[in-house]
């Protein structure tokens, strides 16, 4: 029972993460390098409007941080992709690499690089057999992670903001004739990529801490995406599922120092034999 539990919620921090990676490229054909540090600057805002709100109530951290992702997805989109348009692929990827250089500093400097733990919800709620107990912070990464994959469904499936999203990601120019706001929705997808990896590193405050060391579950959600498919979400939980396992299992039979080396090794295994990822499409892969 640990070992299915752990390996859920491991999923789950993953597959959000994951699922942020896949959006942006299939929107505007970003790989994000900066998504670890995103979600671990997402936590300690979340963290800091708790204390600002004294503790009492949840919804004020909660909104911070959905605010935090607005105005950075925004930004980030408005003022640096935008500009980027027609440009090489990889000058997109720098320019995520030094988002990533800069949070990290953030992090030092606005909150000295503490070690902190997000305290909600950190009492067991459920013991389980063989002594393992969850946490209502596990059961919250649970029930949020999959209300979120719903709700991007129900987004994409049967929305009109969602139509355009997805046709904007077939084809940009085509749906920018077509009167669709090219641009709102590249910088939606900016918003919802960050607030994706806000989420996972709330959940992942919850049950661990943050600090600038954390910022490496970003490579893991990455890596998650890679194995997946870089242009599928049902990739982007396969992925996470695998890496997942992939780790736990080195952690409890191998050596914990290796762990964070297995998602890479996963990595090379997959890409030598399907490029394009488990659930990727093949023409994608001449674009990467």
């Amino acid at each position: 029972m640990e070992f299915a539990a752990t390996i859920v919620i491991l999923t789950c921090t993953y597959a959000l993460l994951a699922a942020g990676t896949v959006i942006l490229y299939k929107a505007g054909r970003v790989v994000n390098f900066a998504h670890g540090e995103l979600a671990i600057v997402g936590g300690y805002v979340f963290y800091s409007a708790g204390l600002m709100s004294g503790g009492t109530s949840l919804w004020f951290p909660v909104a911070g941080a959905v605010v935090f992702s607005i105005i950075m997805g925004m930004f980030i989109y408005m003022a640096m992709m935008r500009r980027l348009v027609g440009e090489p692929f990889y000058v997109a990827i720098l320019v995520t690499v030094g988002i990533g250089i800069v949070l990290k500093s953030a992090i030092l400097v606005i909150w000295r690089a503490e070690r902190l733990t997000i305290d909600v919800g950190v009492t067991p709620a459920i013991r389980m057999a063989g002594g393992a107990t969850l946490s209502y912070m596990d059961i919250a990464s649970v029930v949020l992670t999959v209300a979120f994959f719903a709700g991007l469904y129900l987004f994409f499936r049967f929305t009109r903001l969602g139509v355009q999203f997805r046709g904007t990601a077939e084809n940009a120019l085509l749906a920018s004739q077509r009167g669709v706001d090219v641009n709102f929705v590249l910088s939606l997808a900016w918003v919802i990529a960050i607030l994706a990896a806000s989420l996972s590193g709330v959940l992942y405050g919850g049950r661990a801490f943050l600090s600038t060391e954390s910022v490496t579950i970003g490579l893991a959600g990455l890596t998650a995406a890679l194995v997946g498919g870089l242009d599928s979400l049902r990739g982007a939980v396969a992925g996470a599922f695998i890496v997942a396992c992939a780790q736990y299992l080195t952690v409890r039979l191998v050596d914990p120092v290796l762990s964070e080396a297995v998602p890479f090794l996963l990595l090379v295994i997959v890409m030598s034999i399907r490029p394009w990822g488990l659930f990727g499409t093949q023409e994608e892969l001449d674009r990467v």
